[in-house]
């Protein structure tokens, strides 16, 4: 089922799109839905490459950190633990060690709280073996 979507534009500019569009023979309305489906498409990403993404943000943090032999036993079971139980808390541990490291927080992270398969992602990068697309 179709429904709209109202936003507020200045009379000129709605008057300027919608001559340019005419111009062009295009629809103002169709261009509009065809942008917002870009921006979505563009910006959902597909389960696996969000995957991708966090195994590669984790491991990236593990060379900040000097390597997998400096990623501490201790760091790594607390993550784990909380990536089964509290999600929050995984997340802020994550922001926490950037932040102590003065380092900039990939946004892929965002994207940890969506649930257990992707903080365990992110986990593995952090503890596990060089990404064959760093090759």
């Amino acid at each position: 089922m179709d429904t709209n979507l109202h936003i507020r534009i200045s009379k000129e500019l709605k008057e300027s799109f919608q001559q340019i569009a005419k111009e062009n023979n295009t629809d103002p309305s169709s261009l509009v839905r065809d942008w917002i489906g870009s921006y979505v498409a563009e910006h959902r990403g597909t389960d696996e490459a969000v995957a991708s993404e966090l195994y590669l943000a984790g491991y990236r943090l593990q060379q900040a950190l000097g390597g997998r032999a400096h990623v501490s036993k201790e760091f790594a079971k607390q993550l784990q633990e909380y990536s089964l139980t509290d999600q929050k808390e995984f997340t802020q541990q994550i922001l926490t060690t950037y932040m102590d490291l003065d380092l900039t927080i990939p946004s892929c992270v965002t994207k940890i709280y969506k649930g257990f398969a992707y903080s365990q992602m992110f986990l593995l990068g952090l503890i596990g073996d060089k990404p064959k697309e760093m090759d």
